[in-house]
């Protein structure tokens, strides 16, 4: 198996659990707890605002994974990139999704508390 299949698979497949992961998020089914979902201070202590952060979360979470295992099909390409580029590549497909819809979510919850 390829560098280039090796790293696709991977990234694929970590983007299928995380969209997976993100689904009990977006139907707000997860409780404020402090083990899984957009855990702050602020929304640990507003439950109102802890479903509402975690559904936006949770959607632009899905999303973002969408868009890395769609760039990760189109760079996997053998030849498109050096085998010794793809790795680092690959580091930021799996962790673009994440920081994108953290930020997002950041800026979603300073402008709820706000008001």
């Amino acid at each position: 198996m390829s560098v280039y299949e090796k790293g696709l698979l991977t990234i694929l497949a970590a983007d299928a659990l995380f969209i997976a992961l993100s689904i009990p998020l977006v139907l707000r089914k997860v409780k404020p707890n402090v083990v899984y979902g957009y855990r702050t201070r602020a929304t640990l202590s507003d439950e109102a605002l802890w479903y509402a952060a975690n559904a936006f979360f949770g959607r632009r979470f899905a999303a973002a994974c969408a868009v890395s295992a769609a760039a990760a099909l189109v760079l996997a390409r053998p030849g498109l990139l050096a085998p010794d580029a793809f790795l680092p590549v690959s580091v930021v497909l799996l962790g673009a999704p994440v920081a994108v819809a953290g930020v997002l979510t950041s800026r979603f919850v300073a402008g709820f508390t706000r008001g």
